[in-house]
């Protein structure tokens, strides 16, 4: 089965690495470096699993993982950091605690173990409610795309052309909405007819006012 997992990670080598060997695992893994960015996609989805670091600059992982204990309170969680980063508070919460250097087929094997007798929250790679129909004209990377539908989290394209690499951001121009916004490829595959191409890409928004602002387009739509 394909199980979400957020990735949260300032290094940007070592989440690479490890995004990788979980993908290549069969896992759609949406990855983000700040404590601002991971409990803004919280606040979007809750994924099916959690890694984080400790060290997330005036934040910490701790504090990450009281905020999604509440969100989330059954979900498994892994928390990488020093030995001295393992506090007694730490302890206390249900979490699987690793220190660096971390063997990615090592931690894709624990990912495996905590999540066996797990049902994915989103089988079917759908978005949090509500989703909704779309027409709307795009470009990305120049090349013509229309936007089909929209949610809290994503949105889904026709495109001309496949993305490049489905982990490499792109850029998305909305003139009918007189917005650029950032997204990360998640999916594509070929349209049976046209040489036209679907992409599902998961929304990049940066700071709670951009998901205010992205949930209102979503919501005004009929």
């Amino acid at each position: 089965m394909s199980f979400r997992i957020l990735l949260v990670d300032p290094n940007a080598a070592t989440m690479t690495a490890t995004e990788a060997g979980l993908v290549e695992a069969g896992h759609r893994v949406a990855f983000v470096c700040t404590f601002e960015e991971a409990t803004l996609q919280l606040s979007l989805d809750c994924p099916d699993l959690l890694i984080t670091a400790v060290r997330l600059g005036a934040f910490n992982g701790m504090h990450l993982l009281f905020r999604f204990r509440a969100e989330c309170p059954d979900v498994p969680v892994i928390v990488i950091g020093a030995h001295g980063d393992l506090t007694p508070d730490m302890r206390r919460y249900p979490t699987r605690f690793l220190s660096p250097p971390i063997e990615p087929g090592s931690l894709v094997d624990l990912v495996g173990e905590l999540l066996v007798g797990r049902t994915p929250n989103d089988p079917n790679s759908l978005r949090r409610w509500p989703r909704k129909r779309a027409e709307l004209p795009a470009t990305v990377h120049r090349h013509l795309a229309r936007v089909v539908e929209l949610s809290y989290g994503g949105l889904r394209l026709e495109m001309t052309a496949a993305p490049d690499d489905v982990r490499d951001p792109i850029e998305i121009e909305l003139p009918s909405l007189g917005l650029q916004v950032k997204a990360v490829p998640r999916w594509s595959r070929p349209v049976e007819e046209g040489g036209f191409w679907w992409c599902g890409a998961e929304i990049a928004l940066a700071g709670p006012e951009a998901a205010r602002q992205w949930h209102g387009i979503v919501d005004a739509l009929h």
